[in-house]
């Protein structure tokens, strides 16, 4: 199935697809037991986990990323 194929998606706005989307997740994870692990993110997990091991003084806390993340994030 394809946007192209369905008229009033397609035609829909942003926020209309956005709230589709989170439904089509919803029901997605409420029937899956697990989902599949893409390759790609694997190997950035373990990559992640090899650089705080290596490192683990390093980075921010949680909550110093956060403020710097919405400290940047423009305002709607």
């Amino acid at each position: 199935m394809k946007l192209a194929d369905i008229p009033e998606l397609r035609d829909s706005s942003a926020a209309a697809k956005l709230e589709l989307v989170e439904e089509l997740w919803a029901a997605i994870t409420a029937t899956s037991d697990s989902l599949p692990l893409p390759a790609r993110h694997v190997r950035a997990l373990d990559q992640s986990l090899a650089d705080y091991q290596a490192n683990p003084l390093e980075g921010s806390l949680w909550t110093e990323a956060r403020a710097r993340i919405l400290s940047r994030r423009p305002l709607i």
